[in-house]
């Protein structure tokens, strides 16, 4: 019930992570496509203001021009020199006009640059393409630009430009012309370097036609330029930035729904329209939407990887958890003493069956978890005295109190104990364990009063508690016993650890005798004047190997008790090391020695140290996952020897450290240890009056020391 809640818990985690990341994404391209298209609005609204600043300073001086060169021309009567002047003006102007025409006010052309005075001059009523033009300069004050039309295949299509030339009193005199050929226009155009995807639209609404629209290729303006003008499908108004009219509507080319900017050009009654398709938009955007849904997609599959971590390793954490509370619980009942845990505000988290037994006995109170035992109690003295208790205890004090409690059947007599429990130095709740010690006062009461009596039954009494006292010594020797069997106990077991090893280095020095020996009886068949010291070599080296293998179990496995022997340290590591090789050996472990104490032997029990090095050792090697070192090294200092074991394993946390000497505790898994190995280590350091120490750090390596006093060498 409990995993399928938590379970329930992280699943709406994840849905609620998933929605959120969903909205985020969904959040952000929305953003990003109107932050794309307030961007593109942005640039074409720049776009117009620069292209009709542009053009209202050179419509200025183009009518500046016109005005300057009419006037020169009105003064000058000669039609021949009307020319050179003209021709001259037009090398001046020549990077920005074409030709020059100056006609009087009937239309009919006075002077035409680029020709002379004999040429047949047109007039411009004449002609479609110059009559309206020049009747709206005739009606204006100021310049007027005409309709596009095509000129001449030296000049192709030009847009004209022309200005009344008046004389003091305001009467129009002539008209001065000139004409701007299309490929200036462009190229002026694209050195401003505006989007290659903008289409430039200029209309003439004197005329409604199209000045401009770029881009069109050459072949395209006969069919677009000097007639109506171009006009866009579902115009429809989006609103004004920056001063400028923002627009959309249908492209009557290429059929695409067109983003616009228009703004109106004062001066020359024009009206501009920068525009680019939408699609192009939503194709820049679409780029974004790509790397956002992988980006998306990314996160979807970190987060599931990310739930099923969380949900594999809550399953793991809550049957670890509950294996960790039948263990508690098994402890919990495996007293007849009372334990209770109660959290800050006094109620019952945890409870064994005595705690539960006692109360229904004293007091006909069911226990459960949760409740309030001391509102719940009915004795007002009690609820006053074990609330003292508490409170004290709260405030992250001990208590230690001996109570006289009322039972169905007399006085009990109880002692009860009161420890705070801590988190993060916070007093979280406290824990109680109460002794029923009705039994052993009453036992003290009685002898009191034995006491107190006559002197044969002090007598009597004494002899009774020399009874006991002996039955006591009796146990004691039977405890030193137990000890000396658990000692034994180890050690087999240990031996049982190194069987395999053994087996397998003693297999080995067999093998070299046992070639050896085929290999010279071959050869001693074969040749007889042949040397042979290699086979004897190997003969010896394989007798040598597996006699020191059984040295060091013989002197690993020697039973007795007597602490009178003298050995050599030195000599003790290393028939451990011999005992444990073929374990090193398979993990690839590293031994590294130092033997730095010219004094190293030791009076005492060799085979029994024989069992705290191979222990040590032994922890070392299976606290080394695959590959590491172990360190062995001593010293002397004063009259000591000082043996140091260090190994590069997973080390022993803060946590658990101070408690790695205790009987029955181990950090491996079930059925891996018994916890008895480092106790019965300290147990022999102990006969030996040396001293062993332990420090660790988690995750990098442990590191043992022991003290030894030095004894003389047995030669002396």
């Amino acid at each position: 019930m409990q995993l399928t809640k938590e379970i329930n818990t992280l699943r709406r985690i994840f849905l609620l992570l998933l929605v959120s990341l969903t909205i985020m994404t969904g959040s952000a391209l929305i953003y990003i496509y109107k932050d794309t298209k307030r961007d593109q609005i942005s640039d074409l609204s720049n776009t117009v203001h620069v292209i009709k600043s542009y053009y209202e300073l050179s419509f200025h001086q183009w009518e500046l021009t016109l005005l300057s060169v009419g006037n020169r021309l009105s003064e000058i009567a000669d039609a021949e020199e009307r020319i050179c002047y003209a021709n001259a003006a037009l090398k001046i102007y020549e990077d920005q006009l074409l030709v020059f025409g100056f006609s009087d006010t009937t239309g009919r052309v006075l002077t035409y640059a680029r020709g002379n005075a004999k040429d047949t001059l047109l007039n411009f009523k004449d002609y479609a393409a110059t009559r309206r033009s020049f009747e709206l300069a005739l009606s204006k004050e100021g310049a007027t630009v005409g309709e596009s039309y095509y000129f001449s295949n030296d000049l192709d299509w030009i847009l004209p430009i022309r200005v009344p030339i008046r004389n003091e009193f305001g009467d129009i005199l002539a008209v001065s012309s000139f004409g701007v050929n299309y490929s200036t226009l462009i190229a002026e155009l694209e050195a401003f370097g505006f989007n290659k995807s903008y289409q430039i639209h200029l209309k003439n609404l004197d005329f409604n036609t199209t000045q401009l629209f770029y881009p069109l290729d050459e072949k395209s303006y006969a069919s677009t330029l000097g007639s109506d003008a171009i006009n866009y499908v579902q115009l429809d108004t989006v609103g004004t930035f920056k001063g400028v009219q923002i627009l959309s509507g249908i492209d009557p080319f290429s059929g695409d729904e067109n983003l616009m900017a228009s703004a109106y050009i004062e001066p020359m009654n024009h009206q501009l329209i920068v525009s680019i398709p939408k699609r192009l938009i939503y194709e820049s955007v679409c780029n974004w939407y790509s790397v956002g849904f992988i980006l998306y997609l990314l996160l979807l599959v970190c987060s599931f990887i990310l739930y099923r971590y969380l949900k594999v390793s809550l399953k793991k954490s809550l049957i670890r958890l509950k294996v960790e509370q039948a263990n508690l619980k098994s402890i919990f009942e495996s007293t007849s003493n009372i334990i209770g845990l109660f959290d800050k505000n006094k109620k019952l988290l945890e409870y064994n069956s005595a705690f539960n037994e006692t109360s229904k006995m004293t007091d006909d109170l069911e226990l459960s978890k949760g409740m309030n035992i001391i509102s719940s109690m009915k004795n007002e003295e009690a609820q006053t005295l074990f609330s003292s208790f508490m409170d004290r205890t709260l405030a992250g004090n001990k208590v230690q109190e001996e109570i006289v409690y009322p039972g169905p059947n007399g006085d009990l007599v109880f002692q009860f104990n009161y420890n705070p429990v801590y988190d993060d130095k916070k007093v979280v709740g406290f824990a109680l364990f109460a002794e029923d010690i009705t039994e052993i006062r009453s036992y003290q009461k009685q002898l009191e009063e034995y006491n107190k009596g006559l002197e044969n039954k002090v007598e009597e009494r004494t002899a009774e508690l020399e009874e006991k006292n002996e039955e006591l010594h009796a146990g004691y020797k039977k405890l030193q016993a137990t000890q000396q069997q658990l000692i034994r106990a180890e050690k087999m077991a240990s031996l049982g650890i190194l069987a395999a090893g053994i087996g397998h280095e003693i297999n080995n020095p067999l093998n070299f005798i046992k070639h050896g020996a085929i290999s010279l009886k071959n050869q001693l068949s074969k040749d007889q004047n042949k040397d042979y010291s290699d086979y004897f070599q190997a003969i010896e080296e394989g007798v040598r190997r597996a006699s020191a293998i059984v040295t060091g179990l013989s002197h690993f496995s020697r039973i007795g008790d007597a602490m009178n022997e003298h050995f050599e340290i030195h000599q003790v590591l290393d028939n451990s090391l011999i005992l444990l090789r073929n374990r090193l050996k398979s993990k690839n472990i590293e031994i590294k020695k130092s033997y730095k104490a010219a004094k190293n032997t030791v009076l005492g029990n060799e085979g029994k140290l024989h069992q705290v090095f191979t222990n040590i050792i032994n922890n070392a090697e299976q606290a080394i996952a695959d590959k590491g070192e172990i360190g062995i090294y001593t010293r002397n200092e004063s009259n000591k020897i000082i043996v140091e074991i260090t190994d590069t394993g997973s080390g022993i946390s803060k946590s658990v450290i101070g408690k790695i000497m205790d009987p029955f505790f181990t950090t491996k898994d079930p059925g891996e240890g018994t916890g008895l190995g480092l106790f019965v280590c300290q147990m022999i350091m102990d006969e030996h009056h040396a001293d062993m120490q332990v420090s660790s750090r988690d995750g990098v390596g442990t590191s043992f020391v022991l003290t030894f006093d030095l004894q003389s060498d047995k030669s002396q």
